[in-house]
């Protein structure tokens, strides 16, 4: 059971706003004065239609014969709430209202009424009553073991992981250097030699090796890269490696990527067919 007093002349007709979602335990005190009473029929059926208890309460904004008081609605609904705090009519009472005055009146029953046990709060509207507050986002501080200080917890906690050792890691990753190619390795091909002629000038490849790299890169590449690639091909033991060493060469992300694509799926037949050299005449 909840108890929702509107500030009528504040919040007007977007104060009530969820006030469909109040139950038949619910009781809507409505404070208004006759400077702005307005009602329209949407309002009117909404409120036909509100399952709580609605009352509909018009103050004064003035003694008899006196002036207008400032704040006469505010000092009114104020005192209507201390009544029903006192009396325990519910133990949620929401203030509708935008005007943020009110909050001296919150502070003022946190301050004086410690044992009190009903719950007041402001909200903009009533809809705003309803929903669920969302709980602030807190860092978590980590937790530190006892005993130990911070760069102690940090190593025991290496020391728990899985981890490989230093020695695994370099029996996985480490590769032999590939050994020294003589200078007759580096010849460059000619456009236009015959079968003959290049076993003669470069007796280490095969021509059908030589042409099949040199149409995978396209027939207009130069013959020295040609050569380099067929020695890459030829001195690297997987992919792993014939990729670091068309990086080292091109020296460009893109490219390197492009040709590692096309050689990649006949890698394994090119290299059976480098080491099927024909012999000398």
């Amino acid at each position: 059971m909840a108890i929702y007093l509107v500030d009528y002349e504040n919040v007007y007709i977007e104060g009530l706003t969820g006030m469909e979602q109040l139950t038949e335990e619910d009781t809507l005190h409505i404070f208004y004065t006759h400077n702005r009473c307005g009602l329209t029929f949407g309002l009117y059926e909404q409120l036909i239609a509100c399952k709580a208890t609605v009352k509909l309460n018009e103050v004064a904004v003035s003694p008899r014969n006196g002036d207008p008081v400032k704040n006469a609605l505010d000092l009114q609904l104020m005192l209507y709430t201390g009544y029903l705090m006192a009396s325990g009519a519910a133990q949620e009472l929401y203030i509708i209202s935008k005007d943020k005055d009110f909050l001296l009146g919150l502070d003022f029953c946190t301050q004086y009424l410690p044992e009190n046990t009903v719950q007041l709060e402001l909200a903009s509207s009533i809809a705003a009553a309803l929903a669920e507050p969302v709980p602030e986002e807190t860092e978590e501080e980590p937790v530190q073991e006892q005993g130990h200080t911070g760069y102690e917890a940090f190593v025991r906690s290496l020391q728990e992981a899985d981890m490989p050792s230093f020695a695994a890691i370099c029996d996985q990753y480490a590769k032999p250097l590939p050994e020294e190619k003589p200078a007759a390795m580096s010849v460059p091909l000619l456009t236009g030699l015959t079968a003959q002629s290049v076993q003669e000038e470069s007796p280490l490849f095969t021509v059908q090796y030589h042409n099949t790299v040199r149409n995978l890169l396209g027939r207009n590449t130069d013959e020295e890269t040609v050569s380099r690639v067929c020695e890459m091909i030829s001195s690297s033991d997987d992919l792993v490696a014939f990729n670091n060493a068309l990086a080292r060469y091109y020296k460009d992300g893109q490219r390197t990527k492009q040709i590692y694509h096309k050689f990649k799926p006949k890698f394994e037949d090119l290299r059976h067919l480098s080491k099927a050299r024909s012999p000398r005449r």
